[in-house]
C-alpha cells in the first residue's frame, strides 16, 4: 500500500495533499470551498486565479480514486451541486502524509481506540449534507476573514472535549470555546426545546462546573428567507428553557452567517485580546458628557452572586460619597446590547433579584442600564420574551447618550410598547416620547 501511495504522491502537489486533509477535517467540501481554501491563488505569483485550477485538480483527485463525488440538493433553489468525500484510499494518503496514529489512548474513557476515522465514518446522510456544507462555509469564511488569529476548529465528529454536549462544531480561541449550532430552519419548536433542555443539563453538570474555558454559542440561522422570525423563535425557546441558569461563563448569540461573522471580527475577537472598543466608547460618553465615574462591572460580580455586568457607573461628590439627585442615587450597572446577547436578556429578567442581592449588602437599590443598537432592536427582543414594561431597567442607545441629557437619553417602554423618557435625574416622572408599534 505504501508504494502505491508514494506513486500517487508523485503526481500531487503539497496543496493537493492539504486539500485532502481539509476534506478530512470538514468531512466534505464543494468545488467552490476547495477553491477558496487551496486553489484561489497562483503558487508562483500569489495572485488570484480562476477556479479552473480547482476543477482540474478535483478531476485528478477523482481519477486517482482519492475522493468521490456525491450530489446534494440545495434547499432553497432545489439545484444539484456535487460535494466531495474522501475514499478509503484518500484516508490512507492522509494517514501516510500526516502520520495519523493507528491507535490512541482515550484518557477520559480509559480505552484504546483508533487514531483516525475511516471513510465510512465520515460519510453524512444525504439529508444532512446541505447542513454540513453551510456549516463548513461559515467556518471557511471565518478563517479567511481572521487569518492573523490563532484558533482551532473541530467538526462535530472531532469534538471530544465534552461528553455531555455535542455542538455541530467548535472554534477554540484563547480562553473561549465557540460552539457552532447551524440551524437550517428544519427543527420544530418542540425540537428546539429539546436542544435547550440538553444545554440545560450540560449547564447543570459537573463537566460544566469544572470546565476551564468560557463558552459562547453561535446559533446561525440559515436556509430560510425569514431569518428574523426564525431568530425570534429560537430566542423564545432559549428564554423558556435556560435563561435562568445562564452565568458569566456562558453566552448565546443568534443571527445570520454574515451577522455572526461580523460579531466575531468586530466584537468577540477584540474582546479576547483585551481590546474593548465598545466599552471604551461607552466609558468616554459617561465620563465626558454625563460626569460619571466609571469602573468595570466585574467588581460587583460577587455581590450579584456570579452575575457580571460590563460597567459600574456612579456620580460622586467631593467627599467621595455617591451623589443623590432628585431623590435618586446616581449609581447604575451597565451592559451594551449589540448583536443581542442572551445574557443581557437574562439580566433584564432577573434584575429585581440582582438588586435584592445589592440592597442586602449596601442597604440601597441599584438600577440597570442597557445600551441597545436601536429602540426597535430592544423593543422587539423584549416583546419576544414578554419583558416589555419591566421595571427598574432603563434603556438607551449610543446616539441618545451622545446627543441628549442623561435623563432624556434613558427611556422605558410601557405595556403598549410606547417610549417614555424622564423629566429629571430622579427617573420617576415619565414623559411620553413616541408611539412604537409592537411587531407581532
Amino acid at each position: 500500500m505504501k508504494n502505491a501511495i508514494k506513486d500517487i504522491l508523485k503526481s500531487l502537489s503539497q496543496r493537493d495533499v492539504e486539500a485532502l486533509r481539509s476534506i478530512y477535517m470538514f468531512r466534505c467540501l464543494t468545488q467552490q470551498q476547495l477553491y477558496q481554501l487551496h486553489y484561489s491563488k497562483s503558487l508562483l505569483t500569489n495572485e488570484a486565479i480562476s477556479n479552473e485550477t480547482a476543477i482540474k485538480k478535483i478531476s485528478e483527485l477523482l481519477s486517482f480514486h482519492l475522493i468521490e463525488e456525491v450530489e446534494r440538493i440545495t434547499k432553497i433553489f432545489g439545484e444539484s451541486e456535487p460535494v466531495y468525500f474522501l475514499t478509503p484510499l484518500g484516508i490512507e494518503v492522509i494517514r501516510y502524509c500526516f502520520d495519523l496514529p493507528t491507535n490512541i489512548y482515550d484518557a477520559k474513557k480509559q480505552v484504546v481506540k483508533r487514531g483516525y476515522y475511516r471513510a465510512s465514518e465520515l460519510k453524512i446522510y444525504p439529508k444532512n449534507i446541505n447542513h454540513q456544507v453551510h456549516q463548513n462555509q461559515f467556518v471557511i469564511d471565518f478563517m479567511l476573514q481572521n487569518e492573523g488569529v490563532n484558533w482551532k476548529y473541530y467538526d462535530e465528529k472531532y469534538v471530544g472535549q465534552f461528553t455531555s454536549i455535542r455542538p455541530d462544531g467548535m472554534i477554540t480561541m484563547l480562553d473561549t470555546d465557540f460552539f457552532i449550532e447551524m440551524d437550517m430552519a428544519t427543527e420544530s419548536k418542540k425540537q428546539l426545546f429539546e436542544k435547550w433542555e440538553n444545554y440545560r443539563n450540560f449547564l447543570n453538570s459537573r463537566e460544566y462546573a469544572y470546565k476551564e474555558r468560557k463558552i459562547v454559542v453561535l446559533f446561525i440561522c440559515d436556509g430560510t428567507a425569514r431569518t428574523q422570525e426564525r431568530a425570534d423563535l429560537v430566542r423564545y425557546t432559549i428564554y423558556e428553557r435556560i435563561i435562568d441558569i445562564m452565568d458569566a461563563d456562558f453566552e448565546i448569540y443568534i443571527g445570520t452567517k454574515e451577522e455572526l461573522l461580523t460579531l466575531l471580527h468586530d466584537k468577540l475577537i477584540p474582546s479576547l485580546k483585551g481590546e474593548l472598543p465598545i466599552y471604551r466608547s461607552i466609558q468616554q460618553i459617561f465620563t465626558e458628557k454625563h460626569s460619571f465615574d466609571v469602573a468595570s462591572g466585574y467588581i460587583l460580580k460577587d455581590t450579584f452572586e456570579g452575575t457580571e455586568h460590563g460597567l459600574y457607573i456612579r456620580k460622586v461628590k467631593d467627599n467621595n460619597h455617591i451623589l443623590v439627585e432628585n431623590k435618586r442615587v446616581q449609581e447604575f450597572v451597565v451592559d451594551e446590547y449589540s448583536y443581542s446577547p442572551l445574557s443581557v436578556i437574562s439580566k433584564i429578567a432577573y434584575s429585581d433579584k440582582h438588586n435584592a442581592f445589592f440592597k442586602r449588602k449596601f442597604n440601597r437599590d441599584i438600577c440597570y442600564i442597557v445600551i441597545a443598537e436601536s429602540e426597535q432592536q430592544i423593543q422587539r427582543d423584549l416583546k419576544v420574551v414578554d419583558l416589555i414594561g419591566v421595571k427598574n431597567v432603563y434603556f438607551t442607545t449610543f446616539e441618545r447618550l451622545n446627543s441628549l441629557p442623561f435623563h432624556e437619553a434613558l427611556f422605558q417602554f410601557d405595556f403598549l410598547g410606547n417610549i417614555h423618557h424622564f423629566a429629571n435625574s430622579g427617573l420617576e416622572e415619565r414623559i411620553f416620547e413616541q408611539t412604537m408599534k409592537i411587531e407581532a
